[in-house]
């Protein structure tokens, strides 16, 4: 009796010490080759009649069924009499194609081991023709292999998890690029569009600009034009105003000349050669030009021009074009208002600093505006192309300073730039000697 007991033992602990190898051969393999791997230990090394390994899906997939060893019908009824006691997911029928009969067997006495906690894994179904089967070694043996077997399963679901989520990351990424290679070709081809829009509008604006710039001395040629043809339609011809009209129509000539090449260079970003300027001689230049239009609008000039103001650096002719616009559009704003009373101030508002200012009494601007008027294109006129204070701020800004406007004290507007003096104290002293 001691001597069966002690062979039970060493068959145990052979039977152990083979079933501790089973992790090691299971790494990576997939859970089809764990069961058949199992169903094949559990007939080959421990020597049982026959093994059915049933391993779940996770996914929810179909199961897999594996047997090795043969068995006979009366066994596997009392199996599948078994499996349907048990949860949904493991109680599905047997397929008799996967086990193999040998009606020469004798009657099988059968265990159930579940894989894994509540049988997440699947289960194992043992038959032995033993007549003690099962013994407590043999649910000790059965139990070791199931738990190894279940620890493997999960190790290939996570592998096989992994790989699918490498994959599904794979795809994403190639998806991704080749979006970004879509959109990015979207962009180019954008960009291309806009490129050749902002082309288009640029050289609009450059002819708008032009055009709104050299409108004024044309129109004063024209209005010379009549005046001396008036002189010389007398019957007695007064060739004295005639030839000073010439003159003014001469000179607006040569100026519109001078505003198309400063305009030029302006969108061109070319660097202006700056000289000493008086401002107060660029306004009272512009005033000359525009007497015209203050008389025929009736129009009351108020001028407090300090005689005293130190030289600036900058283009002449742009500068005659800040103050013209700033005169021009006052004229305009006031058409419908009375009185009409237009004032141009000229002082020092800061050390180094030179203030110019032109009042008017006209209706005014929506304050709403006052963020958006000198933006290139915005125009309150009705006939308007936006284009008149968009090139004063242009003007103003290449020559260091800043341009704004702020409500009238009882009506109208008061546009004010100031720009800094740039001529040495020894230049000023001499030039106001001179």
């Amino acid at each position: 009796m001691m001597a069966d007991e002690n062979l039970r033992l060493r068959a145990a602990l052979r039977d152990l010490v083979a079933l501790s190898t089973i992790p090691a051969w299971w790494i990576g393999i997939e859970p089809r080759m764990i069961a058949v791997g199992l169903a094949d230990i559990l007939v080959g090394s421990l020597g049982f009649d026959f093994a059915f390994v049933r391993l779940l899906d996770p996914t929810g997939g179909e199961a897999i069924d594996v047997t090795s060893g043969c068995a006979t019908r009366e066994f596997l009824d009392w199996l599948q009499a078994k499996l349907s006691s048990l949860d949904e997911s493991l109680r599905k029928q047997i397929i008799p194609n996967v086990v193999g009969f040998d009606d020469r067997l004798k009657s099988l006495r059968g265990i159930t081991i579940p894989i894994g906690l509540n049988a997440y894994a699947g289960l194992v179904a043992v038959g032995c023709e033993r007549s003690d089967f099962p013994t407590e070694t043999d649910r000790l043996l059965l139990t070791v292999a199931a738990n190894h077997a279940a620890t493997a399963f999960r190790s290939a679901n996570l592998i096989l998890e992994r790989r699918r989520a490498e994959e599904e990351v794979r795809k994403a990424r190639d998806e991704l690029e080749m979006r970004v290679m879509e959109r990015t070709t979207e962009l180019q081809r954008t960009m291309a569009e806009l490129t050749h829009l902002n082309r288009v509008a640029t050289a609009g604006v450059l002819s708008a600009s032009i055009a709104h710039e050299i409108n004024q001395p044309l129109t004063g040629i024209v209005i010379t034009a009549s005046a001396a043809r008036r002189w010389l339609a007398l019957r007695e011809p007064s060739i004295a105003e005639a030839r000073a009209a010439l003159d003014q129509i001469e000179s607006d000539g040569h100026r519109a000349g001078e505003i198309v090449a400063s305009l030029r260079g302006m969108f061109k970003k070319e660097t202006q050669a700056r000289k000493p300027i008086d401002i107060n001689e660029q306004i009272f230049t512009v005033l000359a030009i525009v007497r015209y239009e203050l008389q025929e609008h009736g129009v009351e000039l108020r001028t407090e021009l300090d005689g005293s103001l130190p030289a600036l650096e900058g283009d002449g002719t742009q500068l005659q074009q800040v103050v013209l616009n700033l005169v021009m559009n006052a004229i305009e704003a006031m058409q419908s208002a009375a009185p009409r009373i237009l004032i141009i101030r000229s002082c020092v508002s800061k050390e180094n600093f030179v203030h110019v200012a032109v009042e008017d009494t006209g209706t005014g601007i929506d304050p709403s505006n006052h963020n958006h008027i000198f933006n290139p294109m915005f125009t309150t006129k009705e006939r308007g192309m936006g284009i008149g204070l968009s090139i004063c701020r242009s003007i103003i800004e290449s020559h260091n300073g800043r341009i704004w406007v702020m409500p009238g004290i009882d009506k109208g507007s008061i546009f004010q730039f100031e720009l800094p003096t740039n001529v040495v104290q020894g230049d000023q002293v001499r030039q106001h000697q001179a």
